[in-house]
C-alpha cells in the first residue's frame, strides 16, 4: 500500500552519507521530499559526528550503510533526528539499493522515521525507537 506522501513533503527531510547512491536522491525527490547528499556539501570527508550533528540541525533523517551510527554507545537516541541504516549486500548495485529504499519509503509513514533508528535489510526492515 503507498502512502499518500502530500502531508509529509514538507515535514520529512533526508541527508544521505556519502555511501549512499546518489540515485537516492532523485528517487526521494520524486515523492516531494527535501534531500540532501553528503557528497555535494562541505561536510564531504568529515567524520560521522560531524555528519550526524549536520543532519539533526537540520531536523533531517540520516540515512547511511555506516553500521558505527546503530551503537548506541557512540550516537545516542540525541545524536541524531532519525536514521536509516542500510544492511544489503555488498553487491547490491546502487540501483539496487535505491529500489529496496523507495520500497521502504512506500510502506513506511514517514513520521515514524522520525526520532527512531530503522535497520533496512534485504526483504525487510525492523525500527528501533531509543529510551
Amino acid at each position: 500500500m503507498v502512502k499518500k506522501l502530500e502531508n509529509y513533503k514538507n515535514k520529512c527531510k533526508f541527508v544521505l552519507d556519502e555511501n549512499v547512491p546518489k540515485s537516492s536522491v532523485e528517487m526521494l525527490k520524486s515523492k516531494g521530499f527535501e534531500v540532501e547528499h553528503i557528497s555535494l556539501t562541505e561536510l564531504q570527508g568529515e567524520e560521522d559526528g560531524k555528519i550526524a550533528e549536520y543532519a539533526k540541525n537540520k531536523k533531517a533523517i540520516l540515512i547511511t550503510k555506516d553500521k558505527n551510527f546503530g551503537n548506541p554507545l557512540r550516537y545516542s537516541k540525541s545524536s541524531h533526528y532519525g536514521l536509516i541504516i542500510i544492511r544489503l549486500p555488498y553487491s547490491f548495485t546502487g540501483i539496487q539499493i535505491t529500489n529496496t529504499l523507495k520500497s521502504l519509503i512506500d510502506e513506511i509513514e514517514p513520521d515514524n522515521l522520525i526520532n527512531s533508528i530503522t535497520i533496512l535489510e534485504l526483504g525487510k526492515y525492523r525500527r528501533i525507537k531509543p529510551s
